[in-house]
């Protein structure tokens, strides 16, 4: 039963996730991509300290620790604004399934770049079924070549790079609590964005209306407060590689609340797609999910 309700709680969390895409989209009527994390971020801080007091928490951290945050945040700053902007000008369902499956392969490529992996075959078919998988997203068959890295596209490939840069700097960190070290993440995002690009053009968001504070409030509180507390929570009892099966289900998320929310239309071709990169990831990743018939369906 335990098991059971901690799934459930994952499951909540990545919806909380998939939720953000459609959202932002919304939000992009009302604000700048720099209001945006300036304001999100600093209510995900705000809401956060509640959470140290629950997991028992310190606040100490290595000074090593400290300067892998303060990137991170920078790098979290471009994210978020790319992200922002993906969704501003495209569809946010494609590209919440564009983004959260292209992130992975992105920080795959990346490592077998600096040759901490070594592919066999069976890599290098699943690398090239995973870009298959985001050709059909995009419907790269009708497109001119100009289309295909229209203003979109080139928003979210640069925000899929900055999400796998900031992975791969996260592995960097030793001996931190993740809950702490996405705490100083989010402190620092807000705290540079509102120094070196912040500016308040869109007027005071104390006077925007009710659909504002309700999508703002859930991207701040729900897709990042609470759904990434309950991701490092079940990671760190399931462990990372079973643990991230549940990212799996964000683009689905992503693409059905667009549906729901935003009146967008179910595109077949973002659904073989995305199923295609989930096929490649399992492949790359070696993973298994036995476990969760067994959790879940046990006697």
């Amino acid at each position: 039963m335990a098991d059971r309700k901690l799934f459930l709680w994952m499951t909540l969390a990545m919806l909380g996730w998939g939720a953000s895409w459609p959202i932002a989209k919304i939000l992009s009527g009302y604000i700048t991509e720099h209001e945006l994390v300036t304001y999100r971020y600093a209510l995900t801080v705000l809401t956060m300290l509640p959470i140290f007091y629950w997991l028992k928490l310190s606040f100490k951290i290595e000074l090593k620790n400290l300067v892998l945050a303060i990137v991170i945040g920078v790098l979290l700053i471009f994210y978020t604004k790319l992200f922002f902007l993906g969704t501003k000008y495209g569809t946010a369902g494609l590209a919440g399934a564009l983004v959260t499956t292209l992130m992975p392969i992105i920080v795959y490529v990346l490592m077998l770049l600096s040759r901490q992996k070594k592919p066999r075959t069976k890599d290098w078919l699943a690398l090239v079924l995973g870009v298959a998988g985001v050709f059909t997203m995009i419907k790269v068959w009708t497109f001119e070549l100009d289309q295909i890295f229209n203003v979109s596209n080139v928003y979210l490939l640069w925000a899929a790079l900055c999400w796998a840069l900031m992975s791969i700097a996260t592995s960097y960190t030793k001996s931190i609590h993740p809950v702490v070290l996405s705490f100083y993440v989010y402190l620092f995002a807000t705290l540079i964005d509102w120094l070196v690009f912040f500016n308040p053009s869109s007027g005071s968001i104390f006077n925007m209306d009710q659909t504002f504070w309700l999508g703002f409030v859930f991207l701040a509180v729900g897709s990042t407060t609470f759904a990434t507390t309950m991701y490092f929570l079940g990671v760190q009892k399931l462990g990372s590689n079973k643990g991230s099966v549940f990212t799996f289900l964000v683009p689905f998320f992503a693409i059905g609340l667009s549906a729901i929310l935003l009146g967008e239309l179910l595109q077949l071709t973002t659904l073989i797609g995305v199923v295609m990169t989930i096929v490649s990831l399992i492949t790359l990743n070696n993973i298994n999910f036995s476990f969760l018939k067994n959790k879940l369906f046990k006697n």
